[in-house]
């Protein structure tokens, strides 16, 4: 971890919802030679994982949490230019989305900037994604990565009928599912391709099975 007062600073603004502070100190930490990656991990993600548990313990409501979204998503298209982009560039399409009955999409959009910064080209669908839209999207972008987040117990069902929906039309595509109540059992309980607990994680995964793919393609 980076040891630096702004980037507890940052997290600290993005906590009290002041967005030109939080603008400030996302520069300052450029300035000060932090990594983006660094600013994001470790000072925009913190202090947005912090408004979730307000919100969910009542102390913030969903005007909050909806200033606070949309100052991080404003802060992650800001730090975008400045993450190094993979010089290889073109390897794969992804596409991601939150299932339908869910509208959480702050870890989804953190995963989808990590994603295009490793090269991969990424339709993002949004929130609230009916399973037919998954599958229409894969046939329209010939994606061989499926991406799909659940936040809420009572949406995570949804992450199973996608993947029986993916096998059971026969799309040449791997599912990977993500959300903060996921575990590992529930890959194998839904018939997922993986999971990843983590942005960094979910791009190794996919890296993993895009290459996986391609190595079997050209053995057969």
């Amino acid at each position: 971890m980076t040891a630096s007062p702004t980037l507890e600073e940052l997290r600290a603004a993005l906590l009290s919802l002041d967005e030109s502070e939080a603008f400030r100190l996302t520069q300052a930490g450029l300035d000060e030679g932090i990594e983006p990656r660094c600013i994001i991990d470790e000072g925009l993600t913190p202090g947005m994982t912090e408004v979730g548990t307000l919100f969910e313990s009542n102390e913030f409501f969903l005007p909050e949490l909806l200033v606070a979204a949309d100052i991080f998503t404003k802060a992650l298209e800001f730090l975008k230019p400045h993450l190094k982009r993979d010089v290889d560039g073109d390897k794969g399409i992804v596409v991601l989305g939150t299932v339908a009955g869910d509208i959480h999409e702050i870890g989804k959009n953190v995963v989808r900037l990590m994603l295009e910064v490793a090269g991969y080209e990424v339709h993002d669908l949004g929130i609230d994604v009916p399973t037919q839209a998954f599958l229409n999207a894969q046939r329209e972008t010939g994606a061989t990565i499926i991406g799909a987040s659940a936040l809420l117990t009572s949406t995570m069902p949804r992450l199973q009928e996608l993947v029986e929906a993916v096998r059971g039309a026969g799309l040449e595509a791997d599912v990977i599912i993500g959300g903060a109540p996921l575990r590992e059992r529930h890959v194998e309980q839904y018939g997922a391709d993986g999971t990843a607990s983590d942005a960094i994680g979910a791009v190794r995964l996919v890296t993993e099975l895009v290459e996986k793919r391609f190595t079997t393609s050209r053995t057969n």
